[in-house]
């Protein structure tokens, strides 16, 4: 998510992370960020597991083994929700993007242990994020969901989460220029980043 500086974006990871854990932030100093509510499911992240279900099966098709296959369908299943919820309240919860980091990190693992690189070119990837971050320019969850689909598409190989971070920013650009033009201050980073991977995913599959 865009910020306006350093400062703000400090104020914004603290308030988030606090929030994720169920505290509220009231007193004297304001951070100009309201109190959120718990994680709600609505209709249409029903739409997750079906897309899920899809993605695994055209992985399946195109080869993909089942450390691959994994970490790509629950992206895949988790995406609705992360996108909705990223466009209407501007966060990322940690409810989704940790259980979706831990899965990549498995996978990851188990790439490194059969002697395959691949997940270091995503580690680069999670932290060119984290500097953005740091810089005031995005959140703490867009690093956490960057990282955990990086680690997803490496299982792909070395340049799909490179590719898909290069496409996420691409995305990311068009629809920050599109929310200017508008007059809005700041641009969700999560369905850019979605996106962008989705569009590499599907690119390494086909290759």
């Amino acid at each position: 998510m865009v910020a306006p500086g350093y400062r703000g974006a400090v104020a914004r990871h603290a308030t988030e992370a606090l929030e994720d854990a169920g505290v509220g932030m009231d007193g004297g100093v304001s951070t100009g960020v309201a109190a959120r509510p718990p994680l709600a499911l609505r209709p249409s992240d029903a739409l997750g597991p079906p897309l899920g279900a899809v993605v695994a099966t055209l992985a399946w098709a195109a080869g993909a083994d089942a450390v691959a296959l994994v970490p790509l369908a629950v992206a895949a299943a988790l995406a609705p929700a992360l996108a909705r919820i990223d466009v209407a309240e501007r966060r990322l919860p940690n409810a989704l993007t940790l259980p979706l980091l831990s899965v990549g990190a498995v996978a990851a693992v188990v790439r490194l242990a059969q002697g395959d690189l691949a997940p270091l070119a995503a580690l680069a990837s999670a932290l060119v994020l984290l500097a953005m971050a740091v810089a005031g320019g995005m959140g703490m969850g867009d690093v956490k969901l960057g990282a955990a689909l990086g680690l997803a598409l490496a299982t792909l190989g070395w340049a799909a989460p490179i590719a898909g971070l290069g496409a996420s920013v691409i995305v990311g650009g068009i629809a920050g220029a599109a929310a200017l033009a508008l007059g809005r201050r700041t641009v969700p980073f999560g369905p850019a980043l979605l996106i962008g991977h989705g569009v590499a995913a599907a690119g390494a599959m086909l290759s």
